[in-house]
């Protein structure tokens, strides 16, 4: 725990490049909230391949941005939604 919004994971992980079906190691760290009057939960991930995260200034940078992370409500509005057609004139009955 951060604080009493936030929680923070750190985590290790291998991703495999298709060019070289090789394993590439990295380092990432997730922070998450739950702004208050909701209920969905908001994620950031902030990763680097291992050398980076190590040599190349990846964790200390990753814990700057986590500590700069901050999720709050939208204020709330009084405008209608208002439902827009993205079918481009494609008729969708079967």
């Amino acid at each position: 725990m951060l604080d009493d919004n936030r929680r923070l994971i750190e985590l290790t992980f291998s991703n495999l490049s298709q060019s070289t079906n090789a394993e590439i190691p990295r380092n990432a760290v997730v922070v998450s909230s739950i702004p208050k009057g909701t209920d969905n939960a908001v994620m950031l991930v902030v990763s680097s391949n291992s050398s980076r995260w190590r040599k190349g200034g990846g964790e200390g940078r990753a814990k700057e941005i986590v500590d700069s992370f901050n999720a709050v409500p939208a204020p709330k509005t009084n405008m209608k939604l208002r439902v827009k057609d993205r079918s481009n004139g494609a008729n969708l009955d079967f």
